[in-house]
């Protein structure tokens, strides 16, 4: 692999030079020529800087380290992607790896903290020591540990439940996380809107792989009125839910209503389109956890800050009005 120093050998200028020219910071310290020949060199060799060794030696690093949910869900590809587009328009490169709170991938994260890291972007926060010497910013789970960028878990709730009883729902269940902290809110905001929210309509879902949440909703409530109307965790487990509907016989939304959350592409394009929750485009989303990050890297004895993400309501064909009935 070649190095910026053979680079440097090979055109005839310093190891400085070529840094500066390929980084961008000087790129006419050199002669026009040179510069090409810079360039050129380092696109045909595929070079790529050594930030570990440069981390050894200035005692700074341009690495972040992002932890995220494994990417079934393309809400969180999307989210990557976004986060990695920010972070280099900022000087810094992220450094992916897969974990989450609940069910932890083994090394991992132990291998992640082993580099040599400016700052952790994660969902998985309550995984990290309590001695971090690098900026931290938990996205979704509010750890008073460090930087947040949270969802509005109690706003979200009240907006599906006020929108549903807008609508004449009167009977609402949730199929999803329970652990969420957005479900922690439905409970007592179903009460003080009287509606019912009983229990054998909230299914947990934990695992990709269990029989899905539709056909354990209908399983627990044999002979047993059923709610009109779906909660559902993320859009991605709200396409499933809504193809088990139809495949025992009943309709969407005039025999169940449906609300996910995320707003993933495909929901506007799905026939019904998809009634979902959103807390902004990718972008907007990543752009505060950056900006924190980047806020503590530069000054580490910033005081803590969280932002929540307020929510907005995508209605789309997913949820009957049955007060037009």
């Amino acid at each position: 692999m070649i190095r910026g120093k053979d680079i440097a050998e090979m055109v005839g200028v310093s190891r400085q030079a070529v840094t500066a020219v390929l980084s961008g910071s000087r790129p006419n310290c050199v002669s026009k020529e040179k510069r090409e020949a810079i360039l050129r060199i380092a696109s045909e060799h595929n070079y790529h800087p050594n930030y570990a060794a440069k981390a050894l030696k200035t005692g700074k690093s341009n690495i972040v380290g992002v932890v995220m949910p494994p990417w079934g869900n393309p809400y969180i590809a999307e989210l990557c992607m976004a986060m990695q587009q920010a972070l280099a328009a900022k000087g810094y490169t992220a450094f992916f790896t897969v974990d989450n709170n609940y069910n932890p991938v083994p090394g991992n994260l132990e291998q992640l903290l082993s580099l040599p890291l400016a700052g952790v972007i994660t969902v998985a926060s309550m995984l990290l020591p309590d001695n971090m010497d690098i900026p931290v910013v938990s996205y979704f789970h509010d750890d008073p540990r460090f930087d947040s960028v949270c969802p509005d878990a109690g706003l979200n709730s009240a907006v599906c439940i006020d929108y549903l009883k807008k609508c004449g729902h009167r009977k609402i269940g949730y199929l999803g996380a329970k652990r969420d902290s957005r479900f922690k809110f439905l409970n007592s905001n179903a009460l003080n809107c009287g509606l019912e929210f009983h229990e054998r309509w909230q299914i947990d879902h934990l695992y990709a792989s269990e029989e899905d949440t539709f056909s354990k909703l209908l399983k627990c409530n044999r002979n047993q009125d059923l709610p009109t109307a779906l909660i559902i965790h993320n859009d991605v487990l709200a396409l499933k839910v809504i193809r088990s509907i139809y495949e025992h016989g009943y309709r969407v939304p005039e025999d169940f209503s449906v609300i996910g959350h995320d707003n993933i592409p495909c929901c506007q394009s799905m026939v019904p389109a998809l009634t979902t929750m959103s807390y902004g485009t990718p972008v907007e989303i990543v752009g505060p956890m950056v900006e924190l990050l980047i806020k503590q890297i530069k000054n580490p004895a910033s005081p803590r800050q969280k932002i929540m993400l307020k929510p907005e309501l995508i209605e789309r064909e997913t949820v009957f009005d049955l007060t037009k009935n």
